[in-house]
């Protein structure tokens, strides 16, 4: 785009390689991220021992989620995740919009953001 644009990114960002794409466009034009996420998948079930398997490797990995330590430091590698992605926002000068999925409620945080934005001009 040649013009100056506002430029909405929805995703969950759960990958890595898109910050330089942010980047040269937040250079640009007016980036926001639409950051989607459910708090359930920052939770491991207690449902015994899980095969997990890495699609891009093809590794597999048997887990115990019955085992409170595994659960834990799966929780708080997620929050590690989403505290990172958040940094790297605003590293990049990316406004960030959360928006929790399992709520349904997209307009309040998109309204809740907007404002904001207007009472900082």
């Amino acid at each position: 785009m040649r013009r100056h644009a506002v430029v909405f990114v929805i995703s969950d960002f759960i990958d890595s390689g898109y910050e330089r794409a942010l980047q040269r466009a937040s250079r640009r034009h007016d980036v926001i991220a639409v950051s989607i996420s459910d708090p359930r998948e920052g939770k491991l079930s207690d449902v015994g021992f899980l095969t997990l398997h890495d699609a891009e490797s093809g590794q597999q990995l048997v887990v115990d989620s019955s085992d409170e330590s595994v659960r834990e430091a799966f929780a708080d590698r997620w929050k590690l995740t989403v505290a990172e992605h958040t940094r790297t926002f605003r590293r990049l000068a990316v406004d960030e919009v959360h928006i929790d999925a399992a709520s349904g409620d997209y307009v309040e945080p998109l309204a809740r953001f907007f404002e904001g934005r207007m009472s900082r001009n």
